[in-house]
């Protein structure tokens, strides 16, 4: 690799989680709430979410803690 592709590289923002602020490595994987968008770590995360409102064919959300009080999400 040259060192223009090595520059270029160091330039892409590193993800972190919007909480802990933690970054994205291959044993710290990151997932975007549904809802609000942000990325967080799979601590501060919660999956297989699922509301009222959701049709009984779509799949289960991603969705963050205060999005998940906000919007009425439960455990699949």
């Amino acid at each position: 690799m040259n060192q223009e592709t090595k520059d270029k590289l160091k330039l892409i923002p590193k993800v972190s989680c919007f909480k802990c602020k933690s970054t994205i490595s291959y044993l710290n994987p990151m997932d975007k709430c549904f809802e609000c968008g942000n990325k967080f770590c799979f601590v501060h995360i919660y999956g297989s979410q699922i509301n009222e409102k959701m049709s009984e064919n779509e799949p289960a959300r991603s969705v963050c803690e205060s999005c998940r009080t906000k919007h009425g999400y439960h455990l699949l």
